[in-house]
């Protein structure tokens, strides 16, 4: 019976291992993008292009998602790592947010 629920539940992607990191997130789209402007808006500007503190213009960014996540959790140079700081939810919320400065 174990192994017949296992199965089941593996089956319909119920196991959670494989998941995309976007599937099952909690975070909306407007508290992304309160995210983004209460940690990363200082340096990146609302539209990603301000480039104070020699931060990249994100709307050129060739990252990839898991890359921004990367480097939203661990940092880089004077970008503070958010590790600890912000839930992995909400590090993938940012770097989903992020996407949309893309041109």
């Amino acid at each position: 019976m174990t192994a017949a629920l296992t199965a089941i539940l593996v089956g319909c992607g119920s196991g959670g291992e494989d998941l995309p990191p976007e599937a099952g997130t909690a975070v909306s789209q407007a508290q992304a993008r309160n995210l983004y402007v209460r940690k990363c808006s200082l340096c990146h500007g609302d539209d990603g292009k301000l480039g104070a503190s020699k931060s990249p213009d994100l709307s050129t960014s060739a990252l990839t998602f898991s890359e921004r996540v990367a480097l939203i959790t661990y940092g880089k140079g004077t970008m503070p790592g958010q590790k600890g700081i912000l839930q992995k939810e909400e590090i993938a919320a940012i770097a989903r947010y992020i996407e949309l400065f893309r041109e």
